[in-house]
């Protein structure tokens, strides 16, 4: 508790480096937000389905699914390459999509999944891979002269009618962000106070005015009483007597003197 006192007290002293801080981390929040902006998902699933000499007459083609995945492979590896990735971009410069065997599953089926800043682009560009699947799987077969019995057709199994909203990384940007500004904030408050107080206990402190000079200031600026007259140093009082002034002369021995005195 002391020290969240001290740290609470300094941040106070400090004030106007708190706000300046706190201003600071709000537009670099902003700017979080802004350089990762919210995507958008959107899925489709897409199931191949076998040529009619495989399923022969009334068969079932969900019966026949099996010997499937290796188109399916070839096609998705058709969309792997860079040119069908061009293709995407330069309908759709920040779209991005993976287009793969679905694994949930066990069978010729291609998941699509488009990832995009805005809803209307994610849906069209997932409605335009979805659409080139079947066109692909044709081209391929048709330059390999496949027989029309045993052409591999394709079919939408799941496709999302509205892409779904991803937050998730702008969310993280700016708790990022608001952490690191109020860091910062409080580490230069705290810090800055700190060496404030050391450079003013290192001041010296202003000398003291002597006391003797104001208390004789004080009894020159004082005037006298009414009726006092100040009583004037005479000459005797003004000069120390000497030595010799003070003390009698020694004329002679005492005796010699007395016996002076009686002749």
């Amino acid at each position: 508790m002391p020290v969240v006192l001290d740290v609470v007290k300094a941040l106070a002293r400090r004030w106007y480096v708190v706000l300046v801080g706190l201003i600071l981390t709000v537009g670099l929040a902003s700017a979080a937000y802004v350089a990762t902006p919210s995507e958008y998902n959107a899925r489709a699933l897409v199931l191949l389905l076998p040529g009619s000499n495989t399923v022969g007459d009334g068969g079932n083609p969900f019966l026949a699914l099996s010997g499937l995945e290796q188109p399916a492979s070839i096609v998705v590896a058709y969309f792997s390459s860079e040119s069908a990735q061009t293709e995407v971009a330069d309908r759709w410069p920040t779209a991005e999509y993976r287009v793969l065997l679905d694994d949930s599953t066990r069978g010729p089926v291609i998941s699509v999944d488009v990832t995009d800043t805005s809803a209307e682009s994610t849906l069209a560009t997932l409605d335009y891979l979805q659409n080139r699947i079947p066109e692909e799987l044709a081209r391929l077969q048709g330059e390999v002269d496949a027989p029309a019995a045993s052409v591999i057709t394709s079919m939408p199994l799941a496709v999302d009618a509205e892409a779904s909203r991803d937050s998730s990384a702008t969310i993280r940007n700016v708790i990022a962000a608001v952490v690191v500004g109020l860091v910062l904030t409080g580490f230069v408050a705290f810090a800055m106070d700190g060496i404030l107080l050391r450079r003013r206990a290192r001041r010296p402190a202003p000398p003291l005015p002597p006391i003797e000079d104001e208390f004789a200031e004080d009894a020159a600026a004082t005037p006298p009483p009414k009726g006092h007259r100040r009583r004037r140093r005479t000459d005797a009082e003004a000069e120390p007597a000497t030595a010799d002034e003070s003390t009698p002369a020694d004329d002679g021995d005492p005796v010699e003197m007395q016996a002076g005195r009686g002749s």
